[in-house]
């Protein structure tokens, strides 16, 4: 891209916007797994009765805020991780990164 007329900040923006992306995606694929996890689980594990009767179903709980806190976290780890490399790669050499190994 510098080899074209990119800009440092312009490549810089670009690593991070994608990492942001990949964290947006996973975060939001990673609550719904856990969730349906969480659901599959409660299921699956159930207390049966003292007294012989039906067994206890316990449905799992998940607050709304807690939801968004892990994934406000996710995207944040995810974007922290992508700016070492979006930095180097804003910082390479035109020619470098053309050279074929």
């Amino acid at each position: 891209m510098k080899a074209i007329g990119a800009q440092n900040t312009t490549i810089l923006s670009l690593f991070l916007v994608e990492a942001a992306l990949i964290g947006v995606i996973g975060a939001s694929i990673g609550i719904a797994i856990g969730m349906g996890a969480g659901y599959l689980l409660s299921m699956v594990m159930t207390i049966p009765s003292p007294t012989g009767g039906a067994s206890t179903h316990i449905p799992p709980i998940f607050l709304p805020e807690d939801l968004i806190k892990v994934w406000i976290l996710s995207l944040t780890l995810s974007i922290m991780a992508g700016i070492y490399p979006a930095w180097k790669a804003s910082r390479l050499s035109p020619m470098v990164a053309l050279r074929r190994d």
